[in-house]
């Protein structure tokens, strides 16, 4: 059965008693969609070479274990899970963060509490998630200096269309419109090494007995959420980098302007800025980046795939943030974006891809300033860097990158 005979199922008609055979074409559409996937990762069109073929069926693999973790696992409005998923490789993932999100029905209400820890941004959003097929829709969003809490950190807030409940404190109740969303959590770490997470808990206040055993209907619905979330995502995500492949917008941020906010339709946190390019380095060239940087509460920059998707940030050197980047003494972030190690603290190692997306971050920054590339022979590097490139040795450069993988592994218990 084709995705046409896949839409023309009734779910209405599906009980508890539903013929195996309804299940069994179910489930062999699933694995039909699955399969094209395939043809999305070896279209020609895409400027996929050599590993990056293998890297997006490792993408579709990665989007199948987010899918199943977050539906299939935990995805119950009425037993809602903060669930979190590593790695998380979709979207251009943030490398600092650790993204948690729960499928909530605002119909309901809902306490979500805990203690916000010492991340360096905790940013709380409802948002509507009908992705690729409406603009998203940011119901409410707060961070942590906003949330009520005690001198311990711990705070506890209720949302939902309403009533409050009783008993709720002022400041602790948010009236919304009774749709089913998603909370999203940003957590976004500064120094992997020494800030604590933030630990929450969500319950809804209405939830009846649990369904703990599944049915034909829902098994039927998880299948066709999960096959929409691997393949089109996949799809979707590839497109939206290669975008500005196909615009031109190569190896400089020429087509931003310092004014430009966040995409809020997209999902974009509306307290942050961002910008992206394309990046695009064969192995005897480098590109410098350099940037004045605003005061802010966090910021950061990362280099992607053509599958939109960070590259190894764990034991690689290919993302910095405003703890680990050195700035100079003139307030200036550079870096060096190459193949190989160029011998430069602020160095942003490629891991073996040629090409993909580059993106920056500013945080509730006084300003969201456009940072400018310029690329050049590798060979030539050492003419470019004066006093304010701050250098490293390999024996630093080794116990960075020891630090680095310790404090990515602790953040997700690994």
């Amino acid at each position: 059965m084709g995705i046409d005979g896949w839409q023309s199922l009734h779910m209405g008609d599906l009980g508890p008693d539903t013929d195996p055979e309804a299940l069994r074409s179910a489930w062999s559409t699933f694995c039909d969609r699955l399969r094209d996937g395939a043809d999305t990762i070896l279209d020609p069109i895409r400027p996929a070479s050599g590993d990056d073929h293998a890297e997006g069926f490792r993408h579709l693999l990665r989007s199948l274990q987010n899918a199943i973790g977050s539906g299939v696992e935990g995805g119950d409005a009425r037993y809602p899970e903060l669930a979190w998923v590593h790695p998380f490789k979709n979207g251009q993932d943030n490398p600092d963060g650790l993204y948690q999100a729960a499928s909530v029905d605002l119909s309901n209400t809902y306490k979500l509490a805990g203690n916000v820890g010492t991340v360096c941004y905790l940013g709380l959003t409802l948002m509507t998630f009908d992705f690729g097929r409406a603009p998203i829709e940011q119901l409410l969003t707060l961070d942590g200096s906003a949330l009520p809490v005690d001198g311990n950190g711990d705070f506890e807030i209720h949302f939902g269309a309403g009533p409050a409940p009783e008993g709720a404190a002022e400041g602790t109740w948010f009236e919304l419109p009774p749709k089913r969303c998603k909370l999203l959590v940003r957590q976004f770490f500064d120094d992997w090494d020494s800030e604590v997470p933030a630990d929450l808990r969500i319950d809804c206040l209405d939830a009846g007995p649990p369904d703990s055993r599944m049915d034909a209907r829902r098994l039927i619905s998880h299948l066709d959420t999960v096959a929409e979330q691997v393949v089109p995502m996949t799809a979707f995500w590839s497109d939206f980098g290669r975008r500005h492949l196909e615009s031109g917008e190569v190896n400089s941020f020429d087509h931003l302007y310092p004014a430009r906010g966040p995409n809020l339709a997209m999902g974009a946190s509306p307290q942050q800025g961002y910008g992206q390019t394309w990046w695009h380095v064969e192995e005897d060239e480098a590109l410098l980046y350099e940037v004045d940087v605003p005061p802010c509460v966090y910021w950061a920059v990362q280099l992607g795939d053509v599958w939109y998707q960070s590259l190894d940030w764990v034991n690689r050197q290919s993302s910095l943030n405003g703890h680990q980047a050195q700035v100079s003494a003139d307030g200036v972030f550079r870096a060096v974006i190459s193949h190989r190690d160029p011998g430069i603290a602020n160095w942003l190692d490629t891991t073996g891809a040629t090409q993909g997306c580059i993106t920056y971050r500013w945080n509730q920054a006084d300003s969201n300033p456009v940072p400018t590339l310029r690329l050049i022979p590798f060979a030539d590097l050492e003419g470019y860097l004066d006093d304010p490139w701050i250098r490293i040795s390999p024996k630093q450069r080794f116990d960075v990158l020891q630090t680095r993988r310790r404090g990515a592994l602790i953040r997700f218990r690994r």
